[in-house]
């Protein structure tokens, strides 16, 4: 039974729901992905058919990222103020249309305004995500549904270079946009009719005033996070974007070899999200304190993932696979564990207000990634490109081990602290 926006069934009830709202979330995660990606797996007929160079292609990237960069913060800062229900669906109904216009592209310059458009509404979706875990689920439990529904990005990854191949050689590139939108909108109707917050959730609630932005970006724990995500997240942008013409430009893959191979890259994200979740949460109840849980894995993570580097060397092209899903894997680690990092940290009240200046951090630093990506591949190789890619987790890692704090300044007095 429902009042007022609120949910009010049992205890068992509410456990079942819990677990089904993780699964819808993973649903939006899955569409999320797949609508910004089918523009990496088609890109190969596209550049053809408008004659892009690599900067071109960077710049329609760039595009996308631009917005997306600037709405992270503000979408994360929508949410908090008008919930994840209302938030979700509007960043959904946004960013389905906007995957549908993409159908109408004529050449560098429309598409460029159809993928900027689609960066306005797609970031609000993690924010809105993240608030739905900490309403539902208690700190010791979180790693493992954020695990699940950020693995909804892996999987609509691992579903869009076959499905989107086979709608593009069987309909053409047009029906690849068209297809994906659609479901967008059949998402929100159900997303509106199963979500409510719980009226009385089994764990704790803080209870803070809001906050200013001056309060956000003065906390040495935000800033942590967000320089960190600043050089951790382009890694995984370089990826997405890139790696479907990485494997046409210098692997000699046809379309059809990208749907057939592009997939296993983003089966080891997904891999990488599941257990970096399940590992942190393992930590902490074997008795290390949330904060130093996460951190303990993503300093794991980051130290494997220089092999990346050896990417752009090797002869092999299965050897390059590997060393790519090896990447894919450490990004994911590090996206589960520092989104978990946020709702560990920092008062329920504005976790979408600093997951969306993460975002912000993470996909700006995307955008300048892929603007470099694009200069040197157009004077040098891929293999530069590669080198910077595998190093910039060591370094986001040295910046998270120098700026933490043992206490947030946003968190009420009394309240636990990062430990």
């Amino acid at each position: 039974m429902k009042a007022a926006g609120v949910d009010t069934r049992s205890p068992a009830e509410a456990g079942t729901l819990r677990w089904f709202i993780t699964a819808w979330i993973t649903v939006s995660t899955l569409l999320n992905y797949m609508d910004r990606q089918t523009l990496s797996v088609v890109a190969p007929l596209i550049r053809n058919e408008f004659k892009l160079t690599n900067e071109d292609y960077a710049h329609i990237v760039s595009a996308f990222l631009a917005s997306y960069t600037v709405m992270y913060t503000v979408g994360g800062r929508f949410v908090d103020w008008i919930g994840e229900r209302v938030g979700m669906a509007a960043s959904i109904v946004w960013w389905s249309i906007a995957t549908m216009l993409h159908s109408l592209a004529t050449g560098a310059l429309s598409l460029g305004i159809y993928r900027f458009i689609l960066g306005i509404g797609e970031p609000a979706n993690y924010p809105a995500a993240l608030r739905a875990t900490t309403s539902w689920f208690a700190k010791t439990e979180r790693g493992l549904p954020i695990a699940i529904y950020s693995s909804g990005s892996s999987v609509g990854a691992i579903f869009a270079p076959p499905l989107i191949a086979w709608i593009t050689l069987r309909y053409g590139w047009r029906l690849a946009f068209l297809a994906p939108g659609a479901l967008g909108l059949v998402w929100v109707v159900v997303w509106l009719h199963i979500y409510h917050r719980p009226e009385a959730p089994a764990f704790e609630r803080a209870v803070a005033a809001p906050l200013r932005w001056t309060d956000l970006l003065k906390d040495r724990n935000v800033q942590a996070i967000f320089f960190a995500r600043l050089l951790a997240d382009p890694v995984w942008y370089f990826y997405m974007f890139w790696t479907p013409e990485y494997l046409t430009r210098a692997r000699g893959f046809s379309l059809a070899e990208i749907g057939l191979y592009g997939w296993i890259p983003f089966v080891a994200a997904g891999l990488g999200g599941v257990f970096g979740g399940a590992a942190s949460d393992w930590l902490i109840r074997a008795g290390v304190a949330p904060a130093t849980a996460r951190r303990r894995v993503l300093y794991g993570a980051a130290a494997i993932a220089p092999l990346g580097i050896a990417t752009g060397w090797i002869r092999s092209t299965s050897l390059a696979m590997l060393l790519i899903s090896v990447a894919a894997f450490v990004c994911f680690v590090w996206f589960i564990n520092t989104s978990a990092l946020i709702s560990d940290v920092f008062p329920e009240q504005v976790v979408g207000s600093v997951q969306g200046l993460v975002g912000t951090a993470g996909s700006g630093g995307g955008m300048l990634f892929s603007l470099l990506t694009g200069f040197l591949l157009d004077r040098s190789s891929y293999a530069i490109v590669f080198a910077i890619a595998g190093s910039m987790h060591v370094l986001a890692s040295l910046i998270l081990w120098g700026m933490k704090r043992d206490r947030s300044s946003l968190r009420p007095a009394g309240a636990e602290g990062v430990a």
